[in-house]
């Protein structure tokens, strides 16, 4: 009797593929699908708000110097390429070595991510 009352078609999104882990992979294009405009969008991006959130950290320094010459040699560091990636699988969920609270799980990290 209830079997008919529920039809699956009204609950698409219980089905397993909006469960999968593709579906939620596919929310934030990862690193290397980044056109360089893109790239140093996100690195510019992620600078400013790093020396936004943590002022008196050293790390201001580093991402500066790193990030420094990449208009003029039309390059991206690819160190920022595993930041990125990193705050992508944060913001997924499935951290691999970030367990519970840390620097790059703040939400605004999470949206300097391309989708």
């Amino acid at each position: 009797m209830f079997k008919s009352l529920i039809k699956p078609r009204y609950f698409t999104c219980l089905q397993p593929r909006y469960l999968s882990t593709t579906v939620r992979l596919n929310q934030f294009k990862d690193w290397k699908s980044l056109s360089k405009e893109d790239k140093q969008q996100f690195i510019t991006g992620y600078v400013e708000l790093f020396q936004k959130k943590h002022p008196c950290s050293k790390g201001n320094v580093m991402n500066k110097q790193l990030a420094e010459g990449m208009y003029e040699y039309d390059d991206t560091p690819y160190v920022f390429g595993i930041i990125y990636n990193e705050i992508r699988s944060i913001a997924l969920g499935e951290p691999n070595d970030n367990e519970g609270e840390s620097i790059l799980s703040d939400k605004e990290f999470a949206n300097l991510l391309y989708k």
